[in-house]
């Protein structure tokens, strides 16, 4: 099925659903060198000597004909108000922009909000503190503080005190997805700001990563969750997020997903001083 975008600069989009029904447009346009034309399932507008290469043969009839490189008119059919002009392609850029967004989504189906949460890393494993800090303070033969105590549960746990979410749009065509509109939020739940995060953003198709990118966040409070919002279209299977580093020289706290042990001591993998990591 043929089906086209058609603008000639001067009033508002129109759509063309066969070849006839264009080259009546064309035939019809108040400035044949202005013509535009965008052919169904491209991602541009193409000026009418390009689209004429890519088709030929349809310029052949009609009045409309090409002269240096420009479709061009009788100069009595180019004549008319400057202004009336100007106030039509006004209206036209509006009106084509909306049909040019509903042209392009033709066929994708709203899928409905994606909303997914980190993963818990795999070097993070889940651990007893419970036992470990009894066990700790059994080989010290003295009771550990209560601030210890509590950096070394959250330093452990830390997952499930740093939370990664990302939210977005989800819409489908035939085997397809594609996201859009992504935010993406760390609720620090610590009790204590964290100086820093990494996050990496996944997408995914056929079961691999086909894209990736990285994002920095500072600043991060434990009274306020932090969001930041993405621009773009994503097409892929899925899509995900999981931390790449945080730091927090609060709790004496470095973590990073290509470590297995920050600090030489499995019992506290994750500690280190004023937030540096250790050689």
């Amino acid at each position: 099925m043929d089906h086209y975008l058609f603008t000639d600069g001067t009033s508002e989009v129109k759509e063309a659903h066969s070849k006839e029904e264009l080259l009546s447009l064309v035939n019809s346009a108040a400035t044949p060198g202005s013509i535009r034309v965008w052919k169904f399932n491209t991602n541009e507008w193409l000026d009418y000597t390009v689209y004429l290469k890519q088709d030929p043969t349809f310029g052949n009839t009609g009045p409309a004909k090409l002269l240096n490189g420009s479709a061009v008119l009788p100069d009595s059919q180019q004549k008319g108000g400057t202004w009336f002009k100007r106030a039509l392609l006004m209206l036209g850029i509006a009106a084509g922009a909306l049909l040019v967004f509903n042209f392009t989504s033709a066929g994708w189906e709203n899928a409905g909000p994606l909303k997914t949460q980190a993963a818990r890393p795999a070097n993070v494993p889940l651990m007893d503190m419970d036992s470990l800090i009894t066990e700790i303070e059994w080989q010290r033969g003295k009771t550990i503080d209560k601030g210890t105590r509590y950096n070394l549960r959250i330093r452990n746990n830390w997952p499930e005190h740093i939370l990664l979410q990302l939210n977005a749009e989800k819409e489908t065509k035939g085997g397809l997805s594609r996201f859009f509109n992504l935010a993406i939020s760390i609720d620090n739940t610590t009790g204590f700001n964290l100086d820093n995060a990494v996050v990496k953003l996944l997408l995914w198709k056929n079961g691999k990563p086909e894209v990736s990118d990285t994002l920095l966040f500072n600043g991060i409070r434990y009274d306020k969750v932090l969001v930041r919002q993405l621009t773009g279209i994503f097409r892929g299977d899925s899509i995900s997020v999981s931390f790449g580093s945080v730091r927090a020289k609060a709790f004496n706290f470095c973590y990073a997903a290509g470590t297995k042990n920050n600090s030489g001591n499995y019992n506290d993998r994750w500690f280190c001083r004023e937030g540096k990591t250790s050689e």
